[in-house]
């Protein structure tokens, strides 16, 4: 069982109440599914008919750390622990939030954080010996973190062992991160092709083995395509499977399969929109299909793009891109000025205007 799910059948004694409690667990299947603003309006909804529902507060910390809110986040995640503190679903949320904090910090602040996060997260295996997402996490840390905040190489290798032992389902997942933390690169794929031999009706092995093979160097496009195939049969809510596939058809030029994805995926997952503008990406940069990628950038800005998706800036910088290519100056000039305004950090549109103002 993964967290988020866990976090549904958290127990807080007298504090459950029935609307507040489901309105959680709806946030929780949106955030599974990477509906990032459904979730936020749902675990708010929950959050105003109770407070001190520790499943809410857990869930809405979740939330604010993919809105990049570490800080609120931080003091819900306290919160959810403070009201349900033998809860390891809670004390795992408190964890990730940590995690996070201290991956932005600075050195010294980041070596009090990631203790705290170790705290936490040997919390959630205390109270939870079954638990997974917590000991990977504590894979990264002993891989990571330096001796003086705890970090060692052997319990991130007892980690893995663990994982194995205890969901042989969930092994790949641990061997990967300790390759990946590890720069054992070459191992990779191996490890993602025997996740998928094993758990072939797994989301989480058929979608890593997806990404991993659809860069276009890797040659690899035909995997790509057959595992997010399988993988949008699983779950055709995710917006993964479709953001991948619109890669590979843009890629080889396939329209007609191309628009009937991206149709699809709008009436699958209409809050967002990045499939349209991977296939703008790829039909620009790969296919050459300047007017087609300005269809697909035009519709991606239709609407706000969903948290943790490529920004507005980015997507009126790739279609000043295609105006640019169809001979059409003026509008892309407008589309760059548009993106700086947006994002005035944003390096690709602001060198692309002086290049084109100068």
């Amino acid at each position: 069982m993964s967290m988020r799910r866990a976090l549904n059948i958290l127990v807080v004694g007298s504090m459950g109440v029935a609307s507040a409690t489901w309105a959680a667990e709806d946030a929780a299947t949106l955030v599974e599914q990477g509906h990032w603003r459904r979730a936020r309006a749902a675990v708010e909804a929950a959050l105003a008919a109770k407070p001190d529902d520790a499943v809410a507060r857990a869930q809405h910390a979740e939330v604010l750390q993919a809105y990049g809110e570490n800080d609120a986040a931080l003091k819900e995640a306290e919160k959810a622990v403070e009201l349900a503190p033998q809860s390891a679903a809670a004390h795992y949320r408190l964890s990730e939030v940590l995690g996070d904090m201290a991956g932005d910090a600075g050195a010294l602040k980041a070596i009090g954080l990631a203790k705290r996060f170790r705290k936490e997260a040997e919390a959630t295996i205390k109270l939870d010996p079954a638990n997974v997402d917590a000991r990977l996490g504590l894979i990264v840390f002993h891989l990571k973190a330096p001796g003086i905040a705890g970090g060692d190489r052997k319990t991130a290798v007892r980690m893995v062992e663990e994982i194995e032992k205890l969901a042989p389902s969930r092994g790949w997942q641990a061997r990967s991160r300790y390759a990946s933390e590890t720069k054992d690169t070459t191992a990779l794929p191996g490890i993602y092709r025997d996740a998928v031999a094993k758990q072939p009706g797994q989301y989480e092995a058929r979608m890593t083995l997806a990404n991993w093979s659809v860069p276009l160097w890797r040659n690899a496009r035909p995997a790509a395509e057959e595992n997010a195939l399988a993988a949008l049969a699983l779950e055709p809510a995710r917006v993964g499977p479709y953001l991948t596939l619109a890669i590979v058809l843009a890629g080889a030029r396939r329209w007609d399969e191309l628009d009937a994805l991206l149709a699809r995926a709008d009436a699958a997952v209409p809050d967002d929109l990045s499939p349209h503008y991977q296939a703008g990406r790829v039909a620009l940069v790969e296919a050459g299909d300047a007017a087609r990628s300005e269809r697909y950038f035009r519709r991606y800005l239709s609407q706000p793009p969903e948290i943790r998706a490529s920004t507005h800036a980015a997507a009126r910088w790739r279609l000043a891109q295609a105006l640019e290519r169809q001979g059409r100056r003026d509008e892309a000039v407008a589309e760059l000025r548009a993106a700086v305004k947006l994002d005035p950090k944003f390096e690709p549109a602001k060198k692309d205007l002086k290049r084109m103002t100068s």
